[in-house]
C-alpha cells in the first residue's frame, strides 16, 4: 500500500476555536527550508452550507513584529483607548 502524506504533516503545533459555524486554526509548521511560520486560518460555513476558508502567514522572521502588533492592540482594547491616531 502506498503511504500518502497530508497536508498535515509539517503541522508541529496547533490551537483551535470557534463553533459549529466558524473555527479559527493556529498552526505553527515548518516549511521545506525547516523555517517555521504561522499560518491562521479562519473557516466559516456559508448561507448555501458550504464552508468557505481564508488564510494568513507570517513568517518565522516577522513573528516577533505580529505578537508585538497584537500585543499593542489588545492593550489598547483592555484600556479602552481605541481609536486610530494620526
Amino acid at each position: 500500500m502506498e503511504n500518502k502524506t497530508t497536508k498535515l504533516t509539517n503541522i508541529l503545533d496547533t490551537e483551535i476555536f470557534g463553533d459549529d459555524r466558524r473555527q479559527y486554526y493556529f498552526d505553527i509548521k515548518q516549511a521545506k527550508n525547516k523555517k517555521h511560520y504561522l499560518r491562521i486560518t479562519n473557516r466559516r460555513q456559508e448561507a448555501d452550507e458550504t464552508f468557505k476558508r481564508t488564510q494568513i502567514i507570517f513568517f518565522e522572521d516577522d513573528l516577533p513584529f505580529f505578537v508585538e502588533a497584537i500585543s499593542m492592540l489588545i492593550g489598547r482594547h483592555a484600556a479602552g483607548n481605541l481609536g486610530v491616531s494620526s
